[in-house]
Parts: C-alpha cells; structure tokens; sequence
C-alpha cells in the first residue's frame, strides 16, 4: 500500500510571541520567538488527486497562527504556573517569578507548558476540528504540526487516524 503527502512550510504560517516555560522546579524568564509552522498531511489521494486541499490547509493553519500572535503564551493547565485575573490585569506566577500582563495580552492555552512540542500539538487539535469543519479529514492517516521556535529547534506533533477522517 503506497501513501501519499503534502507538505505546507513556513511563509504565512508564522506567529510572533512571548512565552516562558517551567523545568527542573524553575520557570525561565519571559522571552520571545518568531515562531514557525511546518505541516504535513500523509493519506490517500481523494477523488480528485490530491490528498488535502492546500489552500484551505493553508488557510486554516494561519487563522490559528493569528490567534497565537503578538500575544503572551499562557500554560493554562500547569501545576507549576498561577495564573490569575484581576482587575484587567492576568497576574502570573511561577517558582518565585511574577508578571503582570494586560488582559488583551494574556494568550491563556490549554496545556501544561508553553514548549513547542506542546504549541505543535494545539495547533495540530485546532486544525483538525476546523478541517472536520470543511469535511476535509477523509483519507488522511496523518497530520503532522512542526513549529520551529529557534532557528534549527522544533517541536513535532503528529496525530495519526484510522482511515475514516
């Protein structure tokens, strides 16, 4: 059984934040990336050829890479990070570190820690909920989500899925 590929590199796929992350029982100071999105969509080609539609691939990808933009990268879902509202304000805390952020700032993301690999992975469950959206998931057997932080360093997220979309 043979499998085909698309694969959507950088260009338009790109987002700018802040972010820090928590190891070893400490949190890094905040500091920003460019960040970069490679994806790769492997499956079988659909009636027409092709297996995933580039434009919409494209497109979807990048409305998800806006709402990630110009913004500070929050680990919602941490042991290790308080994170609190008040009075317009997100106040921040880990492992002795505090930062105050305006709310419009404050991107609050649904994972244990901001890394790549995990910004990968949210980017990769957004993607598929809006290509299931456009009916667009059938014959692909996998959705690979890279995002380069630094030049040379990505995390990688792939899902795999039985055949049915």
């Amino acid at each position: 059984m043979s499998e085909l590929a698309v694969r959507v590199h950088p260009g338009e796929l790109h987002f700018n934040a802040a972010h820090f992350i928590t190891f070893d029982g400490t949190c890094e100071n905040l500091h920003g990336h460019n960040f970069h999105v490679e994806l790769e969509a492997r499956g079988d080609a659909a009636r027409d050829a092709f297996v995933i539609d580039f434009v919409l691939l494209n497109r979807l990808a990048a409305e998800i890479c806006r709402t990630l933009h110009d913004g500070v990268l929050l680990p919602g879902q941490s042991d290790e990070v308080s994170i609190r509202e008040q009075d317009g304000m997100v106040a921040v805390e880990s492992y002795g570190k505090r930062f105050l952020l305006p709310k419009e700032s404050a991107i609050i993301l649904p994972m244990p820690n901001t890394t790549a690999e995990m910004l990968a992975m949210h980017i990769g469950d957004r993607l598929v909920e809006a290509l299931g959206r456009h009916d667009a998931l059938a014959g692909l057997s996998s959705l690979q989500v890279a995002v380069e932080e630094a030049d040379r360093q990505w995390g990688i997220h792939r899902r795999r899925f039985d055949g049915r979309g």
